[in-house]
């Protein structure tokens, strides 16, 4: 999967928690934009508990939107 998506390129990856996670935890994804609505719906599956359990692996910037939405931006140096 890692040779696909570098000989590719960009690739944009939309999906649940569920799917997110899988190519967080293979170290596939460089850089991760998340919007978190300040509205809980529904039983779904959390993406984490908190955003700082990437922060091992990833640097982060927070931009809050003015309708309350909060842009988790995380990024990795890349080698």
């Amino acid at each position: 999967m890692r040779t696909v998506i570098c000989w590719i390129g960009d690739v944009r990856l939309g999906g649940g928690a569920t799917t997110v996670r899988q190519f967080l935890d293979a170290g596939l994804i460089d850089t991760l934009h998340v919007a978190v609505a300040p509205v809980e719906l529904g039983a779904g599956t959390p993406l984490w508990d908190s955003p700082d359990e990437l922060l091992d692996r990833y640097h982060r910037d927070v931009v809050a939107g003015e309708d309350g939405v909060a842009h988790h931006l995380f990024w990795r140096e890349l080698p």
